[in-house]
């Protein structure tokens, strides 16, 4: 009996006909490419939870590397309101206190930004995301 080579190998039909699984396949691993350079780039773990405000915009932006990979993301303007705790500040709070709302403006990997939308989809307005 004739076998195709494409498809099955003559391991897998004596396995097969010995009533044993295929041997598994070898994966190749490809290595991942390498990230963009850039400037501006937030990280989930950069922004203070506490201090999150609102999301003023977002705005889809793709990004290549120097292969030409693209990488998928958002560019983003958030804003940073320091809450302090009720009370006297104390004399080392005196000079890290902050007048007035702080923004935050960047690129954001796509993962990461659907990662702050989920943490705060109750604090972010839709409409400001340009899917």
């Amino acid at each position: 009996m004739a076998i195709m080579s494409e498809a099955m190998s003559k391991d897998d039909f004596e396995r097969r006909e010995m009533g044993l699984p295929p041997i598994k396949k070898i994966v190749v691993k490809r290595p991942d490419p390498p990230k963009p350079e850039i400037e501006n780039e937030i990280r989930f773990a950069d922004i203070p939870a506490n201090d999150f405000s609102e999301l003023e915009s977002a705005k889809r932006k793709m990004v290549q590397n120097s292969e030409g990979n693209r990488f998928m993301g958002y560019e983003v303007t958030i804003i940073l309101d320091h809450k302090r705790k009720a009370g006297r500040p104390k004399e080392s709070e005196k000079d890290e206190i902050q007048t007035g709302p702080k923004t935050l403006s960047g690129w954001m990997a796509e993962g990461e930004f659907l990662t702050l939308v989920r943490t705060f989809r109750k604090q972010i307005n839709p409409q400001v995301i340009s899917w």
